[in-house]
């Protein structure tokens, strides 16, 4: 079991993650959208936004997410993300639902360097962190096959501001 202690927080990683995300803190929001089985799920944590994609949502589900988090001041465009993909089910993505999440705020462009972590289950998403770095050009996008080397990397960022 790894464990990371981030500004003296807590973060547990692989299968502890999970439940790590559930929980809830005087500082965490969740803004949620889809069913039990095709959901998007953020949690806004101070100055970390998670973003978990389950089964097959929406496209519609993801900006409404993004879009209330930001109408809420909850989402910041320069936040350190995690966006974990492990239960995102074929990779099948809805193209006009992230071109459409571009266009709803200036990624990366406010203070602070803007960096998104992907964790996924095989290379084969890798593929689309090439074209997320096309469409989100001000942030850097990196992939991880686990939690906790994505925490780290957003960490080191953390660490030199």
């Amino acid at each position: 079991m790894h464990r990371l202690r981030i500004y003296g927080e807590l973060f547990l990683t692989g299968t502890e993650f999970y439940s790590d995300f559930e929980r809830s803190s005087e500082n965490s929001v969740f803004i949620s959208r889809g069913s039990a089985s095709a959901r998007i799920t953020l949690k806004i944590d101070g100055k970390r936004l998670y973003v978990r994609v389950a089964g097959e949502p929406r496209g519609h589900d993801l900006t409404q997410c993004f879009r209330e988090g930001l109408d809420k001041g909850l989402i910041r465009p320069s936040m350190r993300t995690l966006v974990d993909l492990t239960r995102f089910i074929t990779g099948a993505v809805d193209w006009s639902a992230i071109f459409a999440l571009r266009t709803l705020a200036p990624w990366g462009k406010d203070e602070g360097e803007s960096r998104v972590a992907y964790v996924v289950r095989t290379k084969t998403f890798r593929p689309l962190l090439k074209i997320a770095r096309v469409l989100f050009f001000r942030s850097h996008h990196r992939a991880f096959d686990n939690h906790a080397d994505a925490i780290k990397w957003l960490e080191q960022v953390e660490m030199t501001e």
